[in-house]
């Protein structure tokens, strides 16, 4: 699908495992999370996070 698995976490608590991935797109990233959802037994939370550079020009766009 054109990304990338950047990291791969297990954990303990409410989540069973971490998988980071980058994307070419959101449309590539939805793709991804249905296709591994269809699998059956997976739930999923998708977080969109932000580099530092980006929320700082997020922040600085608020003055």
């Amino acid at each position: 699908m054109g990304g990338e698995v950047k990291a791969f976490y297990l954990t303990l608590g409410q989540y069973d495992l971490v998988l980071v991935v980058d994307m070419p797109n959101n449309d590539k990233l939805a793709g991804f999370g249905l296709k591994l959802g269809s699998l059956g037994n997976v739930r999923s939370t998708t977080l969109k996070t932000f580099s530092e550079d980006d929320y700082r020009r997020i922040i600085a766009g608020l003055s």
